[in-house]
């Protein structure tokens, strides 16, 4: 099956899933070269950690072992506890994924993140109901799409290539390539006029 670019990569073999078929080391590079060529990006260090537990899934038992618990203690100590950073080794992530600014993301297992996808500090990705855990229950994000400040995707949804989630936006229906969801503007109020009266004490 090939990718359907109009409802993402829910109902095909999708970029993000390719992706795992690349070498860990191209996938590293990359991470690199889409985080300005940081060494010290926290974005970064989270797509490398996340990497080499996705990749450990794959390997013979002892190496799949070692990997595990490497990555586990790395994951906790330093991605989640230091970095306010969670995504679980079971989450597929595409080529040239950027974490633009690194607190409080969280992507959970089964996710799927296409090619050139950007999330931004505060996005959280999961599912609609904290005790489900099947695979099509959470969102597959495709190609190039850019999610904003503290917006919050859940829910077996399908965001198509080239969409833009703006900040604080909860969204939890489909949005089409190249669609924009955004949240509600602030509204504003202008100040009431005091109500207050004085009154005189009277003097005995």
């Amino acid at each position: 099956m090939g990718h359907d670019s109009q409802s993402g990569i829910r109902h095909g073999v999708g970029p993000a899933e390719a992706a795992s078929t690349a070498p860990l080391a191209t996938l590293i590079r990359e991470d690199f070269e889409r985080h300005s060529r940081s060494l010290v990006h926290p974005g970064l260090h989270a797509l490398v950690v996340h990497r080499i537990g996705h990749w450990g899934l794959s390997q013979p038992a002892p190496v799949r072992k070692a990997v595990k618990v490497a990555h586990r203690l790395v994951n906790r100590l330093v991605i989640q506890n230091l970095y306010g950073t969670e995504i679980a080794d079971e989450a597929v992530i595409g080529r040239r994924v950027a974490i633009g600014h690194h607190q409080a993301v969280q992507i959970p297992a089964f996710a799927v993140i296409g090619d050139g996808a950007t999330l931004r500090s505060g996005v959280t990705i999961g599912f609609a109901n904290a005790q489900e855990t099947r695979r099509e229950a959470v969102p597959h994000i495709g190609r190039d799409v850019a999610i904003g400040t503290g917006a919050v995707l859940v829910g077996p949804i399908t965001v198509g290539d080239g969409a833009s989630i703006g900040p604080n936006a909860n969204v939890s229906v489909d949005v089409p390539a190249g669609a924009t969801a955004f949240a509600p503007p602030a509204r504003i109020f202008k100040p009431q006029p005091s109500t207050r009266t004085v009154t005189d004490a009277s003097v005995s």
